[in-house]
């Protein structure tokens, strides 16, 4: 090797930082209800409690790419035999929201976005976004983008519940905010695609996204669960993975 190409070598490994890529994919153990969940946000009960609180959410291109979100990002899930309870919990210093109109671009506003494959083969997958109006934008894939897919933005989710309880004021920045709360009720009979029950499939593919809007005017900031090593969602191969544990939360949370 000449003094050009080991100039050249360390050149590339000094100066030009590494491509993010996808890191393991994480797991979640999704517990059963032991009562009543009762939608509004604020995740008092008892089973909301004892349910695990996942990783922080990380940059979406990596778990050590810099900078790291500003703010953190949580969920939570359990499980009955009607519907896949979701949580998410955003610490948010300035709270705000602007659209109002179901299935308008959520995005556009901060918003908190939930994608689920429950047969896990990157195909009829589906995706939640809502904001901290608690504006809900529901559509069906049929597959990934890159794979040439398209979007069905009129299916809706019958029978789900979302409420968002905000600590703080919407669009009110006199004084700080601490952050917003979702809480979701997904009924398993309109995640089914064709004869398909969703329970059938212990081990769904799942994964969750916080689009924050940092620099007005973007470009927005994508906090993930789980990275997929590039700025784009939908790569479900790189999602996480829920585990429909068939056990009750309380007795799992008292014996880790």
């Amino acid at each position: 090797m000449n003094h050009f190409s080991v100039f050249l070598l360390l050149f590339v490994c000094l100066v030009i930082p590494p491509l993010a890529t996808a890191q393991e994919h994480r797991s979640y153990d999704c517990y059963r209800t032991t009562g009543p969940i009762r939608i509004d946000g604020k995740l008092n009960e008892a089973d909301w409690q004892a349910a695990p609180l996942s990783e922080a959410f990380v940059d979406i291109r990596g778990i050590d790419y810099q900078p790291a979100p500003a703010q953190d990002t949580w969920m939570k899930m359990l499980w009955d035999d009607e519907c896949l309870y979701i949580a998410g919990i955003l610490r948010e210093t300035d709270v705000t929201a602007s659209l109002t109109q179901r299935d308008a671009i959520i995005y556009r506003d901060n918003d908190f976005e939930v994608f689920i494959d429950p047969e896990g083969d990157g195909k009829a997958y589906f995706e939640f976004e809502c904001n901290a109006f608690g504006t809900l934008m529901d559509l069906l894939m049929d597959r990934p983008y890159f794979r040439g897919g398209s979007f069905f933005l009129p299916w809706d989710c019958r029978g789900v519940r979302l409420k968002v309880h905000v600590d703080g004021k919407i669009n009110d920045n006199r004084r700080p905010d601490l952050g917003w709360t979702v809480e979701m009720a997904i009924p398993f009979a309109s995640l089914a695609y064709g004869s398909a029950n969703p329970k059938s499939f212990p081990v769904w593919r799942i994964n969750f996204s916080r689009v924050q809007w940092v620099v007005k005017e973007g470009p927005e900031e994508n906090w993930v669960w789980n990275p997929t090593g590039k700025v784009n969602m939908h790569m479900p191969e790189n999602w996480g993975y829920l585990k429909l544990i068939d056990e009750p939360v309380r007795a799992a949370a008292a014996s880790r």
